[in-house]
């Protein structure tokens, strides 16, 4: 420290500078004062050197500081980019994967992939009616020798591919097994299965839009090749549960002795709520893919009976959208095959 130094210097002045007693020469009194100013120096230098310590401790202590705000920056942007890395997967968007040239050329022998015809996966929830739906498109009910297996639970536990059973067709249909099942999850469901070897790919939904589903969105959207529909399916179940909420407890849609106005009710009511159905779904599936930051996507509201009779060319009293389905399906065939 500065202060007792110079008090020792002090002590040695008075001491040595000024004794008791007279008759200092003159040479002793300048060699004593030259002393005197050699200490001063040396003490200013002294102080010099603490000042400067001192500055370069409080620029230590700036820098330090500012290394500490840097550190706390890049530690708060790295746990900002943790958190929306993760929301992401919570969300079941899978951050982009690419395949490889090998898995690619893997996923198309195994599919047996062939350029000269349209390869269409249909696929969502176990129980959506997947089966089903192959069946309709390619005309066929389910007693057909041709027909996909159908069931309340997953019947599909593998992979199967089904031809069209029209001459001339260049469409080939897979039917997917169930996404979101404990078996197959969210994010891993469109590469583990190859989906992005397809053309087309239709996704049936319930009676709500599963994360499953948004995320088959989110990874068509990195894979631009891939076309994608979104079908609500087994509209005709759905509005007949919606109907037998509002009539009467214990009514029997089949019932047999019905009067005329209970018909008419019947009637009226089944006209309200199937136009209650097809408002809310649209308006349900547009919410989701909004929240989801996806596109807005036209949903095709349909029922197998209606399919079938569509694609005989005639018209059921069953249908919403089965007629556009087919068409843009169509047109989507046409189109890719020039």
């Amino acid at each position: 420290m500065l202060i007792p130094f110079v008090a020792v210097i002090a002590v040695t002045v008075l001491s040595e500078y000024f004794p008791q007693g007279d008759g200092e020469s003159e040479a002793k009194d300048r060699a004593r004062k030259a002393r005197l100013l050699s200490l001063q120096e040396r003490a200013e230098e002294a102080q010099g050197a603490w000042r400067a310590t001192e500055e370069a401790a409080e620029h230590a202590q700036e820098l330090l500081k500012e290394q500490e705000w840097v550190a706390a920056e890049d530690g708060r942007r790295a746990e900002e980019e943790r958190l929306a890395v993760e929301r992401k997967w919570f969300e079941g968007v899978r951050p982009e994967c690419r395949p490889s040239g090998q898995d690619i050329s893997r996923m198309k022998a195994q599919y047996r992939y062939s350029p000269e015809f349209i390869h269409i996966a249909v696929v969502g929830s176990a129980g959506a009616g997947k089966s089903s739906f192959i069946n309709a498109v390619r005309g066929l009910s389910r007693n057909d020798s041709m027909a996909a297996p159908t069931g309340i639970v997953e019947t599909t536990h593998t992979v199967t591919r089904y031809l069209d059973p029209y001459p001339n067709s260049r469409m080939v249909w897979y039917d997917i097994p169930g996404s979101g099942t404990t078996k197959v999850s969210d994010w891993q469901y469109f590469n583990d299965t190859g989906l992005y070897i397809f053309d087309c790919i239709i996704v049936l939904i319930g009676n709500r839009v599963l994360e499953s589903d948004l995320a088959i969105f989110h990874a068509c959207e990195q894979f631009r090749n891939v076309e994608a529909f979104i079908v609500r399916s087994k509209s005709d179940q759905h509005i007949n549960n919606m109907v037998c909420e509002k009539m009467s407890q214990g009514f029997d849609l089949r019932g047999p002795d019905m009067d005329a106005k209970t018909r008419s009710l019947l009637l009226q009511t089944k006209s309200e709520e199937r136009e209650r159905f097809i408002d809310e779904t649209r308006k349900n599936v547009r919410a989701h893919l909004e929240r989801a930051n996806l596109p807005s996507k036209k949903v095709y509201i349909v029922c197998v009976d209606a399919i079938l009779a569509a694609v005989s060319n005639s018209r059921s009293p069953k249908a919403i959208d089965e007629a556009d389905l087919l068409n843009d399906v169509e047109e989507f065939v046409r189109k890719r095959l020039q």
